[in-house]
C-alpha cells in the first residue's frame, strides 16, 4: 500500500474590492471542478476574507497549503509570482496583503504555533488603486486561468496523479 495522500488546502485570499478578489476567483474556479471532489477530505478549497482571523485555522492540519492572493508591485497586471516557502516570501518587497496583517507575518506565526505545512504562495499582480481597469481585465483573467491550471498540476504532483484527474471537467 502506498503512502497516504497529503491533506492539501488551497486558500484564495481576497475581498470584494475591485481586483483584490483574484485569489477568490482562483478558488472558485477550482471549486467548480468536478474532479476535485474525488479527493474527498484530502482536498479543501477555501475562500479567505480575513487572513488575520481565518488563515491560522485554515492552515491547521494541512500537509500542503497553496495560497493565492493579489499583489501590488511594479509588474504588469496579470504577472504571476510563485514562492515555495516562507523565507523566500519574507525576502520579497511585494505587497502581499491589504488585509491588516502581512501574509508573511501570519505564515511565520503559523510556523511558531506548530502549523508547518509545505507552503506554496501564488501572487497575481493587480492594478494600483481600487478602480478596475478595463484594459487590464484580459490579462487578469488569463492569470487566473494560469494559476488555476498551475494549482491543478501542483495537487496532482503532490498526489502522484495525472493533472487531468484533478479536474477533467473544467472549462477554463
Amino acid at each position: 500500500m502506498g503512502a497516504p495522500l497529503p491533506k492539501i488546502k488551497v486558500i484564495g485570499i481576497g475581498s470584494s474590492q475591485a481586483d483584490d478578489r483574484l485569489g477568490w476567483d482562483v478558488a472558485e474556479a477550482l471549486l467548480a471542478c468536478s474532479g476535485a471532489a474525488a479527493y474527498g477530505d484530502r482536498l479543501e478549497i477555501a475562500i479567505c476574507r480575513s487572513p488575520a482571523s481565518e488563515l491560522l485555522g485554515l492552515l491547521a492540519r494541512a500537509d500542503v497549503a497553496v495560497i493565492v492572493d493579489a499583489v501590488k508591485d511594479q509588474g504588469a497586471p496579470g504577472t504571476v509570482y510563485r514562492w515555495v516557502n516562507v523565507d523566500s516570501l519574507a525576502s520579497t518587497a511585494k505587497v502581499l496583503s491589504s488585509h491588516g496583517v502581512a501574509l508573511q507575518t501570519l505564515l511565520m506565526l503559523a510556523d511558531a504555533l506548530g502549523y508547518r505545512p509545505s507552503i506554496v504562495v501564488y501572487g497575481i499582480e493587480t492594478i494600483s488603486g481600487d478602480v478596475p481597469d478595463a484594459d487590464s481585465q484580459p490579462a487578469l483573467r488569463r492569470a487566473v486561468l494560469r494559476v488555476t491550471e498551475d494549482i491543478k498540476r501542483e495537487i496532482a504532483n503532490r498526489c502522484g496523479l495525472a493533472p487531468t484527474s484533478v479536474c477533467s471537467s473544467c472549462q477554463n
